[in-house]
């Protein structure tokens, strides 16, 4: 049965478009419909996805053709190429140098409380991105009323200003260490919070009874290490490591009850060389 929005008839036709480079979106399916089909019709589906995707890949690529080939910036006065053009970090857009710095060159000045402001928030240690962008400190969406300034009023008063400059380039020289300090700590306390929550997961594996679970577990975590062994596969070779463990540590303790195990080659007293093996034979044939 033919999914709703989706008819067998217009599957055909949709098919054919797919295969002169058609994105379903401008054959007007939506996906809702055609994830219904293709689960009615896995033959179709396993044609049409891979068309999907080149069409939508090659769709991309176009929409990028034409700031590939422009030669001059958006007001036509300044040409796109050699020294004019940098990449935006943010986009990576192509951008015109020259436009930029005539919107800097016309950029109001920057008045002195936000001057302050300003430095004394990067004396607390403030971020480029915090004050020119709105960027909150722990991370996360920009937020506009935690704007500060402009980029383009940044910029000129750092041009007009060279005091302000030299402070601007080493404040943000000395908050770049604190949070490239901060982002290691936060990475090496995450791998230990992992590495414990993997040290708990792997000993839960081991059974309740178990003696020795710290030992098998440090052995596993070795062969990990050394990449003897795949995080996938702990699992199903827990045993093989209790087994390993077993024959280099032989338990000291009956299988029933928590006596210890006693050896028949022991001497029984310090002043004789009966063992208990002796005794045993003697009791079991006298």
């Amino acid at each position: 049965m033919a999914a709703i929005g989706l008819s067998d008839e217009r599957a055909a036709r949709f098919m054919f478009a797919l295969r002169d480079g058609t994105t379903p979106h401008i054959f007007g399916v939506n996906s809702k419909s055609l994830e219904t089909y293709f689960a009615a019709h896995p033959d179709y589906a396993s044609e049409a996805r891979p068309l999907i995707e080149a069409n939508a890949k090659a769709a991309r690529h176009r929409k990028g053709d034409k700031l590939r080939s422009t030669t001059h910036c958006r007001a036509g006065l300044h040409l796109m190429s050699g020294d004019n053009v940098f990449i935006d970090g943010t986009h990576g857009r192509r951008r015109c140098l020259a436009c930029r710095r005539a919107s800097t060159a016309k950029a109001e000045e920057m008045r002195p409380e936000v001057v302050a402001v300003v430095k004394a928030a990067l004396q607390n240690g403030a971020t480029f991105s915090q004050i020119c962008r709105g960027r909150p400190a722990g991370g996360g969406t920009t937020d506009r009323k935690l704007l500060l300034t402009q980029t383009k009023v940044f910029y000129r008063h750092r041009k007009d200003n060279p005091e302000f400059d030299s402070f601007v380039t080493q404040a943000l020289a000395a908050n770049k260490k604190v949070w490239l300090a901060r982002r290691r700590t936060r990475i090496r306390n995450e791998a230990l919070r992992e590495e414990r929550n993997d040290y708990q997961k792997i000993r839960a594996m081991l059974p309740a009874g178990f003696p020795d679970k710290d030992d098998v577990v440090s052995a596993i975590f070795e062969d990990l290490l050394s990449g003897a062994l795949v995080r996938e596969q702990v699992k199903a070779r827990v045993q093989t490591y209790i087994a390993s463990h077993n024959r280099m540590f032989p338990t000291r303790y009956r299988k029933f009850g928590d006596s210890q195990l006693l050896s028949l080659d022991e001497v029984m007293f310090d002043d004789g060389t009966a063992t208990r093996g002796d005794t045993v034979s003697r009791g079991l044939w006298d």
